[in-house]
């Protein structure tokens, strides 16, 4: 009865030991139903990482705790390159398919710049995640969320080598549809006040008023026949 018991001891040991230490490239063949590219895996599944030529390093950090919850959650850390990076914590469970809560970290215009390239930007900027959630209830990402809410702060802004100031934008997104308000800071070149929507149907429309502090940025607005009251109308094709 004593060996029946030491030897139950120490298959459940070995099993554990087993799963503590599972290899994260065990997890491939499921990321690359998510991962269109080329990428490698190091570490374990509950602390590894992932690279890519499209990004330095993407970490996480599985809470051993949270799964007496009847729940995953990750720390994500995502090193895009020396000035853009992003953090989250990813929950999923058996009633919610997924949740990216305290979404945090810098992006660069430069860096966004590629995914529209036919789109040049004439603003640049550090757009610092301030804190945002986004849930999936039905399909993962690359989806779109069905869900969001966030604010964002666009810093050292630049408009044709003009600088700016810094700005803020926050935002929530239901029913395929967004909602957001833009705002200056008191130390801007240009008061802001503007509202943006995205309708279910792609519409974006832009509405409010801009008003230049210095006579450069008049003189500017003057000469591209910028409007002081905006109000923008367009049908997104993405």
């Amino acid at each position: 009865m004593r060996i029946s018991r030491i030897w139950t001891i120490l298959i459940a040991a070995l099993v554990f030991f087993l799963i503590a230490n599972a290899p994260a490239q065990i997890l491939k063949p499921y990321l690359k139903n998510s991962i269109n590219f080329p990428f490698t895996l190091s570490g374990t599944i509950w602390n590894g990482s992932v690279q890519s030529k499209y990004f330095n390093k993407a970490s996480w950090q599985v809470n051993a705790l949270s799964l007496l919850l009847l729940k995953i959650s990750i720390d994500i850390k995502v090193e895009i390159d020396s000035k853009n990076e992003l953090n989250a914590n990813a929950e999923m469970s058996p009633f919610n398919k997924l949740e990216l809560n305290n979404i945090n970290g810098v992006l660069t215009t430069q860096y966004l710049q590629q995914f529209i390239p036919n789109t040049p930007f004439l603003l640049s900027s550090n757009i610092n995640i301030v804190q945002t959630n986004a849930k999936w209830s039905s399909q993962l990402p690359p989806n779109t969320p069905s869900e969001a809410e966030g604010s964002l702060m666009l810093e050292k802004v630049n408009f044709l080598g003009e600088k700016l100031g810094d700005y803020s934008f926050n935002f929530s997104y239901l029913d395929q549809a967004l909602n957001g308000d833009i705002s200056s800071s008191i130390s801007s070149s240009v008061d802001s006040n503007l509202k943006v929507t995205i309708s279910s149907k792609k519409v974006l429309t832009i509405s409010g008023e801009i008003l230049p502090k210095t006579l450069v940025l008049q003189s500017i607005f003057k000469e591209l026949n910028i409007s002081p009251s905006i109000s923008y109308r367009h049908q997104l094709s993405y």
